[in-house]
């Protein structure tokens, strides 16, 4: 009965297609193509769009998006992306892992801090491309973007999947402020944001902003500690200035300051261990763990903590029939985590900690010359990688009785510096007023060299986001234990170069079917850099070597069809796009002894269609959905960690493995599914009522990296809603709102737990969630 609910909300779904309400605009944007008024006129907004780094009309753009205004995040709670991919069908962010990482189409960058994020992540142009900057916080935006497929040509080399394109509200010429707190009842959370405009004379004004959240309780219990995981205190905040100084002339400049802290883990153990010898106290999926490593040997409490520092400035110059725009950028972000193994006495801790510093700059002009629209430019990045890992054991309590090992660490070390630099160029000639052809390319050489050590250690106590190096305590005495637990001998290697060059073309054929609407093919090719595994162990028994160190860059080729418009005397907004993509010499992530390695793997293809639907029948009434058929698999996908019935199958060993050709990737559901209905209307000349209702729904998945059956999550849907009472002056709004009104928990990551015999760890996303808002904008 379950099975044919859900199919009956996704058909409705596919039914009804098109950008959601909730990413519409709920005021008309400062730019806007020839046919706004109709649009207005209609209650269908137009949305305004960059996504070739020039705005355009949302329907207009050959590219599959969703679009989501900064209004809409703060009226449904969103501060982070995680939360935002509960809305867009084909777009899945996983953070309940250490190693966050986000997929569209079914593909992404794995659970590994070595990879480059095939979904590229960039705030006004400028690079986000580590796995922890998924978790910086959104607020204060004007827009988000969602591009889905291979976005190379206009955003770099590693956007092989897809790129969020984010862009932050700017001051502008008037004072203003605006805001929100909001209070969550069952996670005692709250969520205030604000940020205000202040000119300083004429043509010059700054805005700053910032966003504060705290979670004192989080949805799974620890029995040993007595605490609600995980709780949070985070914060950020963000200033810009904008000037004038001259016609034509803009200069922009941005400082941004993100901080996040949390105790506690939601990770927990969800089956019995291979080992007799051990036990664990529950081991089933139900928000309730016993974990404790602050005890000896370990005394490590639980953590996560990141600190992004961003400074920008952006000159943008009016050159008779185009703009010339250069974006600076510098960045410094530093991670680190302690996270221990779920069983309830001091086993396993894994420490990671990284610093990351970026600097980029790229020069781009953009102009028209008759029926020729050009963009070309340049672009340069160098950063440097350095991080920290410690792997602490203490195997004695998995041990049969009578046997004692002196806990021991594993060490890693890597220091990498990279140099990027590329050139491109996009060229759209208007053959006649309907029908254009889109050339262009990028060119693009990576440049980088690395140090990389794996070796035993002492155990250091009590480590914290600051000790980064001071983590480390080398030993090579303890190296027999270090080839015990690995099976090769420990490496420093020196002097590690890697130099990748990719040509990344581009081609779109679009024609106008009429004024408003349009339909395109396209094909892109692009690829994404190879690197260095910061935690490269060897492969038993040869032990490891240089080149193992290394993995290669991977491809992806793209071909893409659809069409996009408004119909029906605009009420109803429209786009259906069909997709394929192969990608080959895929970088994956493996688990091997106690964290994810990486490594190539031979080829995998996604494709699929999405629907999407915008419709407005009267006014204050928008019913919007859309929807996905995803066939995403591995074609060629050997050597990966056997399941908990193969390995019992193979003795009770872990270490066996499994060949994954054919099957599905990681979170890949068949079919995905959005449906929202929101509508307003005025109680008095005073006041307005406002209410609607957001289903999402999935079919079944894989949480786990290796196919495990016991980690499938099977198909569900989720409910949220909001009842709101306004100012009809839109000075205020005060709001009831509900997340997960259904109360579903899903798995939201599963993998071996470590240390535990093929035990397997999970981790649940959040339930209900019960809350009041109140909102300005003066």
């Amino acid at each position: 009965m379950r099975h044919l609910t859900l199919r009956g909300c996704l058909l409705l779904s596919a039914a009804m297609i098109s950008v959601p309400a909730w990413g519409q605009s709920e005021s008309a944007p400062a730019a806007q193509p020839a046919d706004a008024a109709d649009a207005a006129a209609s209650g269908i907004d137009d949305i305004v769009v960059t996504a070739r780094k020039r705005e355009e009309n949302l329907r207009d753009v050959p590219i599959s998006i969703s679009a989501v205004s900064g209004q809409a995040l703060t009226t449904a709670k969103i501060t982070q992306v995680v939360d935002l991919a509960s809305r867009i069908p084909n777009f899945t962010v996983s953070s309940g892992a250490n190693l966050p990482f986000s997929l569209i189409r079914g593909f992404g960058s794995g659970n590994n801090i070595s990879f480059d994020q095939a979904v590229g992540k960039f705030i006004d142009n400028v690079s986000y491309g580590r796995d922890q900057d998924i978790r910086l916080p959104l607020f204060d935006v004007e827009r988000v973007e969602v591009l889905k497929g291979p976005q190379v040509l206009l955003y770099g080399n590693s956007a092989t999947a897809g790129a969020l394109n984010i862009t932050t509200k700017k001051p502008g010429d008037a004072l203003s402020a605006d805001g929100s707190i909001a209070y969550g009842f069952n996670f005692n959370e709250i969520v205030s944001q604000a940020g205000v405009t202040v000119p300083l004379g004429q043509d010059i004004a700054i805005r700053v902003s910032g966003i504060y959240q705290y979670r004192d309780r989080g949805p799974v219990f620890n029995e040993l500690t007595g605490e609600h995981d995980p709780q949070a205190r985070n914060y950020a905040t963000r200033a810009i200035l904008r000037a004038k100084p001259a016609d034509g002339l803009t200069v922009t400049l941005k400082a941004e300051y993100d901080r996040m802290r949390e105790t506690g883990s939601a990770g927990e153990v969800m089956s019995p261990t291979i080992f007799s010898f051990l036990t664990l106290p529950d081991t089933r999926l139900d928000a309730v763990t016993s974990v404790d490593n602050t005890a000896a040997p370990f005394f490590q409490p639980t953590f996560l903590g990141l600190r992004n520092t961003t400074y920008q400035g952006d000159i943008n110059y009016d050159l008779g029939n185009g703009t010339l725009t250069s974006t600076t950028g510098y960045r410094d972000l530093k991670f680190a985590q302690s996270l221990p193994s779920p069983t309830p006495v001091p086993v396993l801790n894994a420490y990671l900690a990284y610093r990351y510093k970026q600097f980029s700059q790229e020069l781009r002009y953009s102009g028209s010359f008759g029926a020729l629209d050009t963009t070309v430019g340049g672009y340069f990045q160098r950063d440097t990688f350095d991080v920290w890992s410690a792997i602490d054991f203490n195997l004695t309590p998995t041990l049969p009785p009578g046997l004692v090992l002196p806990p021991f660490a594993l060490n890693g070390n890597l220091d990498q510096i990279q140099k990027s630099y590329s050139i491109f160029g996009d060229f759209t000639y208007h053959l006649t007023d309907s029908l254009s052809i889109e050339a262009g390319a990028r060119y693009s050489w990576i440049r980088k060299n690395a140090d990389q050590s794996l070796v035993a250690a002492n155990v250091v106590p009590g480590k914290t986001f600051d000790s980064g190096a001071d983590a480390l305590s080398p030993n090579p005495a303890l190296t027999p234990f270090f080839v015990l637990g690995t099976g090769v001998l420990p490496h420093q290697f020196t002097g590690l170069k890697l130099r990748d060059e990719f040509f990344q073309p581009q081609v779109v054929l679009q024609y106008k079917i009429a004024p408003k609407s349009q339909a395109f093919v396209k094909y892109v090719r692009g690829e994404k850099a190879g690197g260095f595994d910061y935690f490269y162990t060897g492969v038993p028994p040869l032990g490891p070597t240089p080149a193992g160190a290394q993995f290669a860059s991977e491809r992806a080729e793209s071909f893409e069809a659809g069409v996009k418009g408004l119909v029906f005397d605009n009420t109803l907004d429209f786009s259906l796009i069909a997709f394929r993509t192969t990608f080959t010499n895929l970088q994956a992530s493996i688990f091997q002894t106690a964290s994810f390695v990486v490594a190539n793997v031979g080829k995998a293809r996604t494709q699929g269609i999405e629907l999407e639907l915008n419709y407005a029948p009267i006014q204050g009434l928008r019913i919007n959905a859309s929807g996905a058929y995803l066939d995403a698999k591995y074609l060629d996908f050997p050597g990966q960690p056997c399941t908990v019935a193969q390995a019992i199958a193979n003795g009770g060993v872990d270490g066996c493995f499994q060949d994954l050709s054919g099957t599905r990737t990681q979170f890949a559901s068949k079919w995905t599914g959005t449906l929202s209905i929101d509508y307003q209307w005025a109680l008095n000349s005073a006041f307005d009522m406002a209410g609607g209702l957001a289903l999402f729904a999935r079919s079944k998945y894989n949480a786990s990296p290796n196919h495990e059956p016991l980690q499938e999550q099977k198909a569900y849907a989720k409910l949220d809603g909001h009842l709101d009472l306004k100012a009809s002056e839109g000075q205020w709004t005060l709001s009831l709102f509900g997340k997960n009104l259904t109360d579903r928990k899903t798995l939201d990551f599963g993998a071996d737990a470590p240390g535990a015999g093929k035990a397997l760890t999970g981790f649940l996303s959040t339930g209900r969630e019960i809350g009041l808002r109140f909102g300005f904008n003066f």
